[in-house]
């Protein structure tokens, strides 16, 4: 089966009888054999990347080299929602579940409405995008 794209979050993956396997891990390194391989590269769409306040969401540590979130998955709504509002980005949960390769980030929206955490982590947020 060739071109069968595989997402993972986990740390270890074992794949046996495939020829063309693409992987997308979070937070690794690959490596085969003894060679590693190049990080991946960012895949982040321009009206972020050219973006201040993308490179602030990043200097947080929200968000890694390659534009993956590093929190929660409702925090990661609630950037994604703020970035969205003020960067004027049309269809924002398409848009970041596409980026983030993730499902269902309104439902992640709404259960971070519900958490005693979110609003600290909303002032954080605003404090950071000014």
């Amino acid at each position: 089966m060739a071109g069968n794209t595989i997402y993972v979050q986990g740390s270890y993956v074992d794949i046996h009888d495939n020829q063309t396997v693409n992987l997308s891990v979070d937070k690794a390194q690959l490596r085969i054999g003894d060679n590693q391989l190049a990080p991946m590269e960012s895949d982040v769409p321009d009206v972020l990347a050219d973006s201040e306040l993308w490179h602030k969401v990043q200097q947080a540590g929200w968000v890694d080299d390659v534009g993956q979130p590093t929190v929660s998955r409702p925090e990661a709504a609630m950037i994604a929602d703020m970035l969205a509002e003020r960067l004027g980005i049309a269809n924002k949960w398409k848009f970041f579940e596409q980026l983030w390769h993730r499902n269902n980030m309104r439902g992640d929206y709404n259960t971070a409405l519900d958490q005693r955490k979110t609003l600290k982590f909303q002032e954080r947020l605003k404090t950071v995008l000014g």
